[in-house]
């Protein structure tokens, strides 16, 4: 009487193959997510440094936090009547968080208006988060 299953060479050429297909494609989808928030954060730094912008283009100056761009209640009236905001908005009425880092850790300087990446480290082309 014969015994029915697979042999210990057909178990272990499947695990192989398995092995081999899951080599191809997790390097793949875990590229996808970086690109993919790499491309997140592209985005939202144009977004912060457009409100800084035409925060600068009404008011004259570039906002001191992101409080100015996000509300006026606290600028000095001159500038309230200026003020034709909100630049940027989010639901928790906070800054938007980078999406490589997870932290609101943007950095600002509001003499030049300038707006970078706290992110260390290099994107999938080769340039670092902080010189974007």
């Amino acid at each position: 009487m014969r015994r029915r299953g697979f042999t210990l060479i057909e178990v272990l050429i499947v695990i192989v193959i398995i092995a081999m297909l899951g080599a191809i494609v997790i390097p793949r989808i875990m590229g996808a997510s970086r690109r993919a928030r790499e491309s997140a954060l592209k985005e939202t730094l144009q977004r912060l440094r457009c409100a800084a912008a035409l925060f600068q283009a009404h008011i004259g100056r570039y906002p001191n936090g992101w409080r100015d761009v996000m509300q006026s209640s606290h600028l000095p009236p001159g500038e309230q009547s200026n003020w034709r905001g909100p630049y940027l908005t989010t639901p928790d009425n906070l800054p938007p968080r980078d999406p490589i880092t997870g932290r609101r850790d943007w950095v600002y300087d509001p003499a030049s208006g300038s707006i970078r990446s706290a992110a260390t480290g290099t994107s999938l082309e080769g340039d670092y988060y902080s010189d974007w």
